[in-house]
């Protein structure tokens, strides 16, 4: 991976903290990168809708709309002003800029924005439901998780951990070609954030189902259980060869993959998992969607999810 030139941070203008401005101060100083912020809230008083109340000329919207816009670019001057105090690992001054749009639809802004200013990686937040008091992945999300061109990193509201680790879950046995190529892509991302942001790289890799789990009266064989463990551990040893990462940083389990993910990414204080997004039809969504909804909603570290180059 080339090193990190250009970052897109997206700001939630809906919250007062908002916990992607210090990964991103993290990033920029880690790494040098260059810093945009951008924040698009659509603006309710639109033109059209100054037709809807009666009495009330068009200056006082036209005001309205200029306190709105204000506040916004307040916060990003805000933000820029801080963060070009900052110095990248050369010593250079860290550069940043801003940009404010009020489109309607936040995923096509957010993307436009991606196409226009190709940057190596986009920065989103993810905030804690209060209700269920848990942090849920929201739709915009989803949407740029399958169509945003560049690698996302979803953010948690949550400080990263000291002595942590980034961790890629891998798939070498996947039954797809392209996925061989996103599984190093996954690891080579993994041992350049790890160098950079002073992090321990780790890899995982969890097989399930076997023929038990799927048939319960098939009783496996201490035998057959061998042998299913050893053609994975085979092809994820065959993965890392062209990998650097010490064997006492590579995981394989057997189990269900949720949990056993989620257990080990707390054992190993993680503050990044790294995953892929294939390019899927319809059934396969519906198949993985649902476990990928869990991983991303229960993961209690950020998600970088890179897409695949091929399909």
């Amino acid at each position: 991976m080339e090193p990190l030139q250009r970052i897109l941070v997206v700001i939630d203008p809906t919250v007062d903290k908002d916990f992607v401005v210090d990964r991103a101060r993290l990033m920029a100083v880690s790494t040098g990168a260059r810093i945009r912020f951008f924040i698009n809230n659509s603006n309710t008083l639109s033109g059209s809708s100054r037709f809807e109340y009666e009495g009330i000329d068009g200056e006082f919207f036209e005001k309205q709309r200029k306190m709105f816009v204000d506040h916004h670019l307040h916060r990003l001057q805000a933000l820029v002003k801080e963060f070009n105090g900052l110095t990248g690992p050369s010593g250079n001054p860290v550069q940043c800029d801003q940009e404010f749009t009020e489109a309607p639809d936040l995923t096509d802004s957010i993307i436009r924005q991606v196409e226009a200013w190709k940057p190596d990686l986009m920065l989103k937040s993810t905030h804690h439901h209060g209700v269920l008091k848990r942090t849920l992945i929201t739709n915009t999300d989803w949407q740029l998780i399958r169509n945003c061109p560049c690698p996302m990193l979803l953010v948690k509201p949550e400080p990263w951990r000291d002595k942590g680790s980034i961790v890629a879950a891998v798939d070498p046995l996947h039954v797809k070609a392209d996925q061989n190529q996103l599984d190093h892509r996954l690891i080579q991302m993994v041992e350049d954030l790890s160098r950079q942001l002073a992090q321990e790289p780790r890899v995982f890799h969890c097989y399930f189902p076997y023929p038990g789990a799927m048939f319960p009266a098939f009783i496996e064989s201490t035998t057959q259980l061998e042998e299913i463990f050893r053609v994975h551990k085979a092809k994820l040893a065959e993965l890392m060869s062209s990998h650097p990462i010490p064997d006492d940083n590579i995981e394989i389990v057997r189990g269900d993959l949720v949990p056993s993910l989620i257990h080990y990414l707390k054992r190993v204080n993680a503050n990044a998992l790294v995953i892929g997004s294939l390019s899927r039809n319809f059934l396969e969504r519906a198949i993985v969607g649902n476990t990928a909804e869990k991983i991303l909603d229960d993961c209690p570290c950020d998600v970088l999810v890179i897409k695949s180059r091929v399909g």
